[in-house]
C-alpha cells in the first residue's frame, strides 16, 4: 500500500530533523574533544615552561649539565608535584638527545629510555577525525619543549598526558544527545502525523533552519506564517544561531588573560571618570590641575573632590589585586622560593579582610572573624599564606553576590596542627564539582581563570598541610587549611 504524501512529508520531515540533530551533536562532540585537548596541552605547555625555567637556571650555574638537572631541588620539587597540575598528566620528564631520562617525576625511571607517545602539537593539527581516533587510543599524549644548553640542542622536556578523562566527558556527552535526538525524533514523527495540512509548510521552514544551523550558518530571519501558534519562533531561531556564533574555544583558552584584563580593564574606566571629574572642577574654580592633584588622599578640608577620591580608592584595590595575582604565579612557579617565619593568625586574617573591604561592603556582605584569645603563631610563608587566604575570601565574596556572611577563623587540632577556616553562606559548590575545583584551569564561572584554587592548593601543599573542603547548594562553603604549627 502506497504511503500517502502526508504520510511521506511527515517521514520526511522527522528524518530531516533527526540528521540535523544528529549533525548538531556530532559536531558538539568534536568541538568538545578538541576542546579537551586544547585544555591538555595548556597544561602540559604550563608545567613544561615551569621546568624549562629551572632548568636553564640549573644549567646556567655550570657543570655536568645531566648532574645539575638531577640534582636541582628545583626540578625535584616540579617533578613530584606533577599531580597537582591535572588528573590527566601521568608524568614529567627532562630527557637527552637520545631519549633516555636524566630527571623523571618517577625516579626508578631515570636512565631509561623515554617511549615517546602520541605528539598532541600533530593531533592539533590534524582533522577531527585523527583527534577522536587518537582520544580513543591507547597510547598517552606528549607536549614536548626543546631544551638547549647555549646554541646547541641538548635534549627536550616532555610531559605525559592521559586522554581517557577526555574520552569520558565524549561517553557521558554522547548518551543524553542520542537520547534527545531520539526523543525529538519520536515526538516530531507523531506531531507531523496530527497535525494539518497547513502546518507542513512551517515544518518544512523550521528543518531548513536547523538544518542550516547544523551546518554553522546564521539565521538572520525565517519566513514563518504569522499564526499566533508560532509566534516568537523566528526570534528563537535568531537568538539561538547568535548563540552558536558566539561561541568559540578561545573562550576555553581564555586563561590568565581574564585575571590580568580585568583590573586593567577598571583602571582604564575609572581612571577617565577622574580625568573629567578633575576638569569639571577646574572649569568651576579656575584652579590648575596640578593643584588639585596635590590634595592628599582622604584628607579633603573643601569636600570637592570625594567622587575623584572614591574612584582612586577603586584604582589603588585593582592595582593591588592584580599585584597579588602576580605574585602568587611567581611563588606558584618558583616554589623553592619557601620562605617560613612565625606569623601571628589573628594579624593575618584582619589583614585579608581589610584588603577585601571594598568588595564586601559593595555587596552587603558581613564579616567576622573567629580566633581564640593567645592563638599560637604559625611557622609558615607569610605572603603565601596570605594570598592563600586572600583568593578564598575572594571566591566567597563572588558566591555571594546577593549579601551573606563572610567568616574567617583559626582552630587547633589534637595532632598540633592549625586549622584555617574560611566559611561563607553563598550559593554552594554542586557536588559533581567538588573534586575537580582544585585542578589547574577548572571553572563554573563564565570569565573564571580556573587559578585561584589552584594556588591555594599548590600553597598548602608546600607547606605540608592539607585541604578540606565541605558544600551545599544554595547554603554556602567551607574551606579548611590543616597547616603544621612548625
Amino acid at each position: 500500500m502506497r504511503a500517502s504524501l502526508r504520510a511521506r512529508q511527515t517521514a520526511a520531515v522527522t528524518l530531516l530533523i533527526a540528521l540535523a540533530m544528529s549533525a548538531l551533536s556530532v559536531l558538539y562532540l568534536a568541538n568538545l574533544a578538541r576542546a579537551g585537548l586544547e585544555d591538555s596541552r595548556g597544561i602540559g605547555e604550563l608545567l613544561g615552561r615551569m621546568i624549562y625555567q629551572r632548568a636553564r637556571e640549573a644549567v646556567a650555574e655550570g657543570g655536568d649539565p645531566a648532574v645539575a638537572l638531577r640534582s636541582d631541588q628545583g626540578i625535584r620539587s616540579i617533578l613530584a608535584s606533577t599531580a597537582a597540575f591535572g588528573r590527566n598528566v601521568t608524568y614529567a620528564a627532562v630527557v637527552d638527545n637520545e631519549g633516555i631520562a636524566i630527571a623523571h617525576s618517577f625516579p626508578g625511571l631515570e636512565g631509561q629510555p623515554l617511549e615517546a607517545g602520541e605528539d598532541l602539537a600533530r593531533v592539533l593539527d590534524g582533522d577531527t577525525l585523527t583527534q577522536v581516533r587518537t582520544i580513543y587510543a591507547d597510547r598517552s599524549l606528549d607536549v614536548a619543549l626543546p631544551l638547549e644548553l647555549g646554541e646547541t640542542p641538548f635534549g627536550a622536556i616532555r610531559v605525559g598526558l592521559s586522554p581517557v578523562l577526555i574520552r569520558n566527558d565524549l561517553a557521558q556527552a554522547v548518551r543524553p544527545m542520542l537520547f534527545t535526538t531520539i526523543v525529538v525524533s519520536c515526538a516530531a514523527l507523531l506531531v507531523g502525523l496530527l497535525l494539518a495540512r497547513r502546518i507542513l509548510r512551517p515544518i518544512h521552514i523550521i528543518n531548513t533552519g536547523l538544518m542550516k544551523l547544523g551546518r554553522g550558518e546564521r539565521i538572520a530571519n525565517i519566513d514563518l506564517p504569522h499564526d499566533e501558534e508560532l509566534e516568537g519562533v523566528g526570534e528563537s531561531f535568531k537568538a539561538i544561531s547568535e548563540k552558536l556564533a558566539s561561541r568559540s574555544l578561545g573562550r576555553l583558552m581564555a586563561g590568565v588573560t581574564h585575571e590580568v584584563r580585568n583590573p586593567l580593564n577598571a583602571m582604564a574606566i575609572h581612571l577617565e571618570l577622574v580625568r573629567e571629574h578633575l576638569l569639571r572642577r577646574q572649569r568651576d574654580t579656575h584652579a590648575p590641575v596640578g593643584a588639585v592633584l596635590r590634595v592628599e588622599r582622604g584628607h579633603d578640608p573643601a569636600a570637592e573632590f570625594d567622587g575623584a577620591c572614591e574612584h582612586l580608592d577603586v584604582i589603588g584595590a585593582e592595582i593591588k589585586r592584580l599585584d597579588e595575582v602576580i605574585t602568587g604565579f611567581v611563588r606558584f612557579i618558583r616554589p623553592e622560593e619557601l620562605q617560613l617565619q612565625p606569623v601571628n593568625v589573628e594579624a593575618l586574617i584582619v589583614e585579608v579582610l581589610a584588603l577585601i573591604e571594598p568588595n564586601l561592603s559593595r555587596k552587603g556582605i558581613q564579616s567576622r572573624t573567629s580566633v581564640p584569645d593567645g592563638f599560637p603563631q604559625l611557622q609558615a610563608d607569610p605572603a603565601l599564606l596570605r594570598q592563600a587566604l586572600l583568593n578564598l575570601a575572594l571566591n566567597a565574596c563572588q558566591a555571594m553576590s546577593g549579601g551573606g556572611t563572610l567568616t574567617m577563623g583559626a582552630t587547633l587540632e589534637r595532632d598540633r596542627r592549625v586549622v584555617l577556616k574560611v566559611e561563607d553562606t553563598g550559593s554552594g559548590i554542586p557536588a559533581t564539582d567538588l573534586e575537580k575545583i582544585f585542578d589547574l584551569y577548572f571553572t563554573t564561572k563564565p570569565e573564571g581563570t580556573g587559578i585561584g584554587l589552584s594556588i591555594v592548593y599548590r600553597i598548602v601543599q608546600l607547606h605540608g598541610g592539607e585541604i578540606e573542603v565541605e558544600s551545599t547548594e544554595d547554603r554556602g562553603t567551607s574551606f579548611r587549611l590543616l597547616l603544621p604549627r612548625t
